[in-house]
């Protein structure tokens, strides 16, 4: 016979599935656009890390009761994502949108100095092919300016996103219970 803890991760999925399920219609309901991107988007309104974990903590609650030492463990584990949610990773979103538009401004400005450069190039190269010397080859970028990726902006959460993965985590938790 299985044992009714054994489905203690149900709550948890489908609390996440709820909040990921749930950003598109909170983008359109603040933007009137329709995204269905944002159901893969690890930020956004609400969070799904701070619902799963609640919906965990909830669903600890009803089945084993306050004094459960594994409670106090769930408690803790859910502190520390939700914390990590709108902290750490709410900053490292801060960071990428800073090196964002850092490396597209530099980006802008290596192809400005690339075009000084090629005029002047081109004229020395005519000077040179006069005395018989090759040219120079020059790299026209630097390297870390190539192909550098665009980072995900939209990692972490705001505090009134990780209140709103609660909610949805204590919802789904106790209608699932």
């Amino acid at each position: 016979m299985i044992h009714p803890s054994s489905y203690m991760w149900v709550a948890p999925l489908v609390a996440m599935i709820v909040a990921q399920g749930l950003k598109p219609f909170y983008r359109m309901a603040r933007l009137r656009t329709w995204d269905w991107r944002q159901m893969k988007n690890s930020g956004g309104m609400p969070s799904s890390h701070s619902a799963a974990v609640t919906a965990l903590v909830v669903e600890l609650w009803l089945r084993n009761g306050g004094e459960d030492p594994i409670l106090a463990i769930g408690v803790f584990v859910a502190g520390v994502v939700m914390y990590d949610a709108a902290g750490v990773r709410w900053q490292t979103g801060r960071q990428a949108a800073v090196l964002n538009r850092l490396l597209h401004d530099l980006r802008g400005q290596s192809h400005h100095v690339r075009d000084d450069a090629q005029t002047a190039e081109s004229a020395d190269a005519n000077a040179a092919a006069l005395q018989g010397i090759r040219p120079l080859n020059v790299v026209k970028s630097p390297w870390w300016l190539i192909d550098w990726p665009v980072l995900d902006e939209h990692v972490g959460h705001k505090p009134t996103e990780v209140v709103g993965g609660i909610l949805v985590g204590i919802i789904v938790a106790l209608v699932i219970h």
